[in-house]
């Protein structure tokens, strides 16, 4: 039964407030729109839907006060809009109706959304980085990526990161696939991400309704099925001003994806590449912590750590090794006569030659200026003996060319045998050290 008290609106009252009124001023009831502002067409169609819908549910939020109920409309205009309907129950016409100002508050609401889904990805993105800080293993961060830019972007279903190799690119990590997609070779050419940016692969582009071709080739995933992506965001992975890779999050629906998706993979993409910047200078640093840069060979620092654990393992299981020292013959002479950049290079091949001739056991290392050190697992002196003979005369044979001269290179060694002649470094390094200058007299002679 109607109200007594219920605010009595007509017509005209309409009209006068709706000239004064900023907003569109509608009126409807069960039985359809009684009236609304002409020039809002979407005021139309959303009140259409309130009615078909849930006009009932609607009302029942009202009362005889203005009240600001929220409401969400698919699909106007190809988007999703949002409006803010500040709603009074009043009698029209003799009928309970519903008396509305209609804001569109569309734009504040996408704001808010992309402001939350900007805010789940930087949550997400600080796993990434915290995973980068304390894991070495880059097989482990790719991975991390991939579950969180799905997590992030709502319609995804696949993910895959690729690496660039020169003419094609190399699925390093994913998510979804068959694991057979770690074999799969894709042209760079072949790729979405190459076709929707004319080969510059210099943004990040979305392609919405992929229809099956030769280059849109079947995927097969994780259940064991061959699916076919219809839709796919890509983006290019850039290193130094050059593409080393793509991030891909595909669909399996048409138009899964949207411009505030693009602007999610811009932020993941750019987290993405700062973090591999970060992950390869800390390899840079793990690198030049453990190898000498002129050799790259061990450095003494690393060897001297590491002999620790070899002797321990060598007692443990009560293993054998020799301690080999090695000294440049002449360097001082090849340094004074044609300068310390042939020197270098006199230390580098002999130093190759070492690299080239040892086992995955065996532990070498550039001690200091002209020396160096191996560990050798399993070894026999005289084999020990006749092996870096022979390397001397493979150098003598190929020695280093500086303009019109040949510098020919050459190098003592003296060994010391673990745990015979001692357990300490120090004592074995005594032993091999003395042998080596007993050699080195020997062959100045």
């Amino acid at each position: 039964m109607q109200n007594q008290n219920m605010l009595q609106i007509n017509q005209e009252l309409l009209e006068s407030v709706n000239r004064i009124s900023p907003f569109c001023v509608v009126v409807f009831n069960k039985e359809g729109i009684k009236y609304f502002d002409h020039d809002c067409e979407t005021c139309q169609v959303l009140l259409n839907d309130i009615i078909n819908r849930n006009f009932d549910n609607f009302v029942d939020q009202l009362s005889q006060e203005f009240i600001a109920v929220e409401y969400h409309l698919n699909g106007v205009e190809g988007m999703d809009k949002w409006f803010q309907l500040h709603s009074k129950l009043v009698s029209y016409q003799g009928v309970e109706s519903v008396f509305s100002y209609v804001l569109d508050i569309t734009d504040r609401k996408r704001a808010s959304i992309e402001n939350i889904r900007l805010s789940k990805i930087r949550s997400l993105m600080l796993e990434v980085t915290h995973s980068v800080v304390n894991n070495d293993e880059i097989e482990i961060f790719y991975s991390l990526i991939l579950k969180n830019a799905l997590a992030a972007i709502e319609k995804s279903h696949l993910g895959s990161i690729f690496i660039r190799r020169e003419n094609y690119f190399q699925c390093i990590s994913y998510i979804g696939f068959d694991e057979s997609l770690m074999d799969f070779q894709l042209p760079v050419q072949h790729s979405f991400l190459y076709r929707a940016t004319d080969g510059a692969m210099d943004r990040i582009t979305y392609l919405d309704h992929i229809k099956p071709s030769d280059l849109n080739y079947p995927i097969k995933i994780d259940t064991g099925e061959y699916v076919f992506i219809k839709s796919s965001l890509s983006a290019p992975i850039v290193i130094s001003g050059e593409v080393y890779g793509m991030i891909n999050i595909d669909s399996l629906q048409s138009n899964a994806f949207d411009e505030t998706d693009v602007k999610s993979m811009e932020f993941i993409r750019d987290n993405i590449e700062i973090a591999i910047i970060n992950h390869k200078l800390f390899q840079e640093k793990s690198h030049l912590a453990k190898y000498d840069r002129l050799t790259g060979l061990y450095n003494r620092h690393y060897f001297e750590d590491q002999y620790e654990f070899i002797k321990q393992k060598a007692l443990r299981y009560n293993e054998t090794f020799n301690l080999v020292m090695f000294d440049v013959d002449n360097l001082k002479k090849t340094n004074d006569k044609y300068g310390h950049f042939v020197g270098d290079q006199v230390i580098r091949k002999i130093a190759l030659e070492m690299q080239t001739n040892c086992r995955k056991s065996d532990v070498v290392a550039r001690f200091g200026g002209d020396e160096m050190i191996a560990v050798l697992f399993a070894s026999d002196e005289d084999e020990l003996q006749k092996k870096y003979s022979n390397i001397q005369e493979r150098l003598l044979e190929n020695p280093v060319e500086f303009f019109d001269e040949q510098i020919y290179c050459s190098f003592s060694f003296g060994i010391a045998s673990f745990p015979k002649e001692g357990q300490d470094l120090e004592d074995l390094l005594k032993i091999a050290d003395s042998r080596m200058y007993i050699n080195k007299s020997k062959r100045a002679k």
